[in-house]
C-alpha cells in the first residue's frame, strides 16, 4: 500500500474534538476505513498561563481544523 498521507478537514470553531470523535466512531463501525484511515488529530499547543501569579500548563487548539492520515485510494 502506497504511504500515507495526511489530509486537512475544515471544521467549524469549537467542533474540532467533535469532529474527531465523529471521524473515529465511523472508523470503529466500518473495518474497510480502519485499513485506509490510520489517524486523527486536532493540533495543539501547549501554552504556560500565569493567573493570580501561579504558572499553570494548558493546552489549546492551534487552529480550527483537524488531520487525518489516511492511504490515498483511486
Amino acid at each position: 500500500m502506497a504511504e500515507a498521507k495526511w489530509y486537512v478537514v475544515h471544521t467549524y470553531s469549537g467542533y474540532e474534538n467533535k469532529v474527531k470523535a465523529n471521524i473515529e466512531k465511523t472508523i470503529e463501525n466500518n473495518k474497510s476505513l480502519a485499513e485506509q484511515i490510520l489517524e486523527v488529530r486536532v493540533p495543539m499547543q501547549d501554552v504556560v498561563e500565569l493567573k493570580d501569579g501561579a504558572r499553570k500548563t494548558v493546552s489549546k487548539k492551534t487552529v480550527s481544523y483537524t488531520h487525518l492520515r489516511a492511504h490515498e485510494t483511486r
